[in-house]
């Protein structure tokens, strides 16, 4: 179903926004969160557990991509699901548009709207997202948008992947705030596009391009805003900064330069999107349409005809920085996350029981995953941490000539097996085609390292092939094909 409707008068953005209009001066206001219990282990909190939470985002919200940029980087979405309304909401409200029957997949709703009621039946605000609902309950439990990056960060840590980024150092944690605060005061393109005066569109104007102009001085002399490495506030920066390119320079009226006209904000800009977790979360397409295209935003900016602007021209997202050259570490991006990990025993990586386990639990059980996944998020969550597994294991093979030295052992050939299937069997029958094992060189070199003495195994890989192919439902291969690659 199409969410484009016909233009509505400026009445439907002063609907939308009513509960935030000061009647004093006029301005929007921001909202308010009324779902403001943390994570944690008290009576009071919510408590910490796996698979019991669901974080509801929309690709065009800034603050809902900071929730998931943030998960995604820290490996969390292995025990967080993530769903995804459509980027035009309908007179109630959110819309699961983009899943099959428009129901979200597993908390079988329609509307976000549901599951704030069943939070609180008395709700009667604002749907908003990023919002964390409760799976067992179907509740939203969690919308402070802000502070939602901040929290996963600080009470999810038993749960971070291996080599997990320290996203909030403790020696850069007052820093940290203030430059979130400044972000949230200053890189405000919403002071100008949500203005209903001449006069606070001109404040808004001059303050959002005094911040640009210290930040574009800041990153002259840092390749990110604390120095070598990223934390919360360049996630929090580049959300806003990849608006601004695609949109709020257009709609928004904060059009004294375009992100291009700021050499070192573009460079920085580009490195994030170009990054891991950044880029699998900025839809580029979704951010426009959004913007452009919502019909309160259409009421606001007199866009009568429903179009969308030309540019900007996303390929320029994809050249290459300069950027290391202002890094004392130019090679690594992140300070890693001291290990307090559930896992921690497996990241040692110690013996080949522990290894096998290892695979078992972050390579083979996301396979499984992946094939049981039946929407779309799920599919993408399992691949994720798919990934993150073999970054990791190509990283130490890059020291080692086997998983725990120069001696072969069950874990290698166990792995070995593994990414056999990944490549001649799983890249197509689960969809899992964002990369092949030997797209990453260490594993390459392992894998025809252990091919030049046991050539059989992948012999009864390429027979195991055949029959995961033909053994398929009808209804997952209608006339019992066999793929032919890859060839090598």
């Amino acid at each position: 179903m199409s969410y484009i409707v016909p233009f509505q008068n400026i009445g439907l953005f002063e609907t939308t926004f009513k509960h935030q209009i000061n009647k004093n001066t006029g301005k929007i206001e921001d909202r308010e969160f009324v779902f403001n219990k943390h994570f944690g282990r008290g009576v009071d909190d919510l408590p910490v557990e796996t698979d019991r939470y669901r974080i509801i985002w929309m690709p065009g919200c800034p603050h809902s991509n900071k929730a998931v940029i943030t998960a995604r980087l820290l490996g969390l979405d292995n025990y967080i699901s993530i769903g995804e309304c459509g980027v035009l909401r309908d007179p109630r409200g959110w819309v699961f548009s983009e899943d099959i029957g428009e129901v979200d997949p597993v908390l079988k709703i329609h509307y976000l709207d549901d599951a704030y009621l069943k939070g609180n039946p008395d709700f009667t605000g604002r749907s908003t997202v990023p919002a964390i609902a409760d799976v067992k309950t179907g509740a939203v439990v969690q919308n402070e948008a802000w502070d939602i990056p901040r929290y996963l960060v600080q009470d999810w840590r038993e749960y971070y992947k291996e080599n997990a980024p320290e996203l909030y150092p403790e020696n850069l944690r007052s820093e940290i705030d203030e430059t979130v605060t400044f972000i949230k005061e200053k890189v405000n393109a919403y002071a100008c596009g949500f203005a209903r005066s001449q006069e606070q569109y001109d404040k808004g104007y001059v303050m959002f391009h005094s911040a640009l102009d210290v930040l574009e001085e800041l990153l002259g002399e840092r390749r990110f805003l604390h120095g070598d490495y990223i934390t919360l506030s360049d996630i929090h920066l580049y959300v806003a900064l990849i608006r601004f390119y695609i949109n709020y320079h257009l709609v928004f009226g904060v059009n004294k330069k375009r992100l291009q006209d700021y050499p070192n904000l573009w460079g920085y800009t580009k490195e994030l999107f170009q990054t891991d977790g950044f880029y699998e979360f900025t839809k580029l397409d979704d951010i426009k349409k959004h913007y452009q295209l919502s019909p309160h935003m259409r009421a606001k900016l007199g866009n009568v005809y429903g179009l969308m602007g030309t540019g900007p021209d996303y390929r320029d997202l994809f050249s290459a920085t300069d950027r290391k050259k202002l890094s004392s570490d130019p090679d690594n991006i992140y300070i890693i996350a001291r290990s307090e990990s559930l896992d921690a025993k497996l990241y040692e990586h110690k013996n080949a029981e522990d290894e096998t386990a290892y695979i078992k639990k972050f390579i083979v059980t996301p396979i499984e995953n992946v094939a049981k996944a039946t929407f779309q998020t799920d599919l993408n969550r399992y691949a994720a941490v798919l990934k993150d597994s073999l970054i990791n294991i190509d990283k130490r093979l890059g020291k080692s000539k086997y998983l725990l030295g120069d001696i072969l052992t069950e874990a290698d050939i166990y792995l070995y097996r593994t990414l056999l299937k990944l490549d001649y069997i799983y890249y197509h029958l689960y969809k899992l085609n964002a990369f092949k094992s030997f797209d990453y060189k260490n594993i390459a070199r392992f894998t025809k390292e252990i091919a030049l003495t046991r050539s059989d195994i992948k012999e009864e890989i390429i027979e195991e092939k055949k029959d995961a192919y033909l053994n398929r439902d009808d209804a997952f291969n209608p006339y019992h094909l066999v793929f032919g690659g890859p060839e090598e």
